[in-house]
């Protein structure tokens, strides 16, 4: 919520060198005409990230659509570390015969409602938001707010945090189970709501 901070929860190393190095020229060129910068936060986790999750292009004001279907039961937006996570249950649900949009918001403080809106009108409106934060104030919320200020109509399913401290564990995916943000608990979110 601090005026002119841009928040990004990357994905991948692709992700972050493209990100990383648009924020870089957007800030020189705001620089050099004489207007004060945003200001850039990239949250980047501990885990093995992929070099790629497949995207074309990355852009600091458009979330990625990852998985794509024409006729998609819920949209996932799943941000950071746990986009892998989100495409693993994907898979999952459409062996099972649900199919599923997945979409990384990329910038998590200013969503980007279009591309949201666009997938959701084919999925009923059925959002399921997946993020390695508190859900109080988080992705989730944000998008959410976003999207019914625009007046999209939504039946949600929010996975985070949910009002613990952090903690350590060997692997992430240990928190990830512990918190309920892993693949199996996505599917159960996205089933909820079927």
């Amino acid at each position: 919520g601090i005026p002119h901070t841009r928040v990004y929860s990357l994905t991948c190393s692709d992700e972050a060198e493209a990100l990383v190095g648009a924020a870089v020229d957007r800030f020189a060129e705001a620089v050099k005409a004489g207007r004060d910068p945003d200001n850039y936060v990239f949250f980047l986790g501990r885990e093995n990230f992929p070099a790629t999750y497949g995207a074309k292009a990355y852009s600091l004001e458009q979330a990625q659509v990852v998985r794509d279907h024409a006729q998609p039961a819920v949209v996932i937006a799943a941000s950071g570390a746990l986009l892998g996570q989100a495409l693993a249950a994907a898979q999952t649900l459409s062996a099972a015969g649900t199919e599923t949009v997945v979409i990384n918001p990329a910038i998590i403080n200013h969503p980007d409602v279009r591309t949201f809106k666009t997938h959701l009108e084919r999925a009923g409106g059925r959002l399921v938001t997946v993020e390695d934060h508190q859900l109080i104030g988080g992705m989730g919320a944000m998008l959410t707010h976003a999207l019914l200020q625009e007046g999209t109509a939504l039946k949600v399913r929010s996975l985070g945090v949910h009002g613990e401290f952090g903690q350590s564990a060997y692997n992430a995916i240990e928190l990830y189970k512990k918190h309920g943000l892993d693949a199996d608990a996505i599917v159960k979110a996205v089933r909820s709501l079927l």
